[in-house]
């Protein structure tokens, strides 16, 4: 089974609005899920994202969301942080505690390896000791060896992003981009994300080698319209074609 990995920045567009959202969810269609905790500085999240960061900021609430973490955890939807390191670095540990608690299974850090390369080694292998997932997040401009060297210190999956950040629009080629990640990390569950266009991109990442897709931008616009007729049946259309 292919992997749904849908995104939300907690406290966007509200509170009230997410946790309906996300109460609605049908947890079969999805595999993880992955909370943006918001960022004073989401330097790597295109304009979209960006802009439910800083309303995230404002309506951010710790104790309203322990339920609905509850739940996914309950229905073994694995759960992951998306945190920036210039945030959490100053407390890092006391972090990772605080999202173990909360069950979550990992984190991704899209900043680590490009604004912190020089620790990225020793929070690995922190994460690494206390059994808590580190996501590597790669997209076209990380180079070669940094892929090998951070993909050989962890074995969960892979995010894999096709654009620099979320909405941003550079033309690709997706054979030439799977063969490349392919290449470099043989045999590795890459979830693909930041730039997916269209459903027949998605069955090319998939029939390429494909473990999933992450979606992210597109369900920040639906929430912002409270849309939740809409959402509902774009995760049933991407289930589909993940199922193909």
């Amino acid at each position: 089974m292919k992997n749904l990995i849908p995104y939300f920045t907690l406290g966007y567009p509200d509170n009230e609005t997410l946790l309906k959202f996300l109460k609605n969810i049908p947890v079969k269609k999805i595999n993880y899920i992955e909370f943006g905790f918001p960022s004073n500085d989401p330097r790597y999240d295109g304009p979209t994202i960006r802009a439910s960061h800083k309303i995230g900021n404002e309506n951010f609430d710790g104790t309203s969301y322990r339920k609905i973490f509850d739940y996914f955890h309950e229905n073994n939807i694995k759960m992951y942080s998306l945190s920036y390191y210039s945030d959490i670095r100053p407390k890092f540990k006391e972090f990772i505690d605080y999202l173990k608690m909360l069950n979550f299974s990992g984190i991704i850090i899209p900043d680590l390896i490009i604004d912190y390369f020089a620790e990225s080694t020793e929070i690995i292998e922190y994460l690494n000791n206390v059994k808590f997932e580190y996501i590597p997040f790669f997209s076209p401009a990380t180079p070669d060896a940094i892929i090998k060297k951070i993909s050989s210190m962890t074995d969960s999956w892979i995010y894999y992003g096709l654009q620099p950040s979320t909405g941003i629009d550079i033309p690709y080629e997706i054979d030439y981009t799977t063969e490349r990640i392919n290449s470099l990390i043989p045999g590795r569950e890459i979830t693909y994300g930041f730039g997916i266009k269209t459903e027949n991109d998605i069955r090319q990442l998939m029939k390429n080698g494909g473990s999933g897709v992450a979606i992210g931008s597109y369900i920040e616009k639906m929430l912002e319209k409270g849309d939740e007729n809409g959402f509902l049946e774009y995760i049933d259309r991407i289930r589909g074609v993940l199922d193909e």
